[in-house]
């Protein structure tokens, strides 16, 4: 019984960015959620930009798309909130498929779809690309 136990969010490989420390990759991983979600909800070109830096750093880590997506479905409850706001948030009406939503709604809900799945697709690649045992030996490095 002294077979290893890998977790199935890790993917075993050999890339630059498996090879990163697991502190790096941690801090790496906060100041990007920390950049996304201090970026203005208008600014559409940044979370493009933040979206095609994450399929960067999948396509180094050879992490494929669909390992990827399987694993953000985590997610669901977010989008499920999100596809909600603009029917029940007040304010300027406009109309949408046929639809009538509200604009502010639909800007939160666009906040929290982009913001959350950057979030949840970086903490994706940083589990795919560290062991649990690195990732803990990361956080007691940073004294966390």
């Amino acid at each position: 019984m002294g077979a290893g136990h890998a977790h199935t969010l890790y993917r075993h490989g050999h890339s630059p960015v498996h090879r990163l420390p697991p502190h790096c990759k941690l801090v790496a991983v906060l100041g990007f959620v920390v950049v996304v979600v201090s970026t203005p909800r208008e600014a559409l070109w940044a979370f493009a930009l933040y979206a095609v830096l994450l399929a960067a750093v999948a396509a180094v880590a050879r992490v494929p798309a669909g390992f990827l997506l399987k694993r953000l479905v985590i997610e669901v409850p977010f989008v499920a909130f999100a596809l909600l706001m603009p029917f029940v948030v007040p304010g300027e009406q406009t109309e949408l498929l046929g639809l009538t939503v509200s604009v502010p709604g639909l800007w939160g809900a666009w906040n929290v779809l982009a913001k959350g799945t950057l979030g949840v697709a970086a903490s994706v690649l940083l589990a795919s690309t560290t062991e649990l045992r690195s990732l803990l030996l990361g956080l007691q490095r940073l004294r966390l």
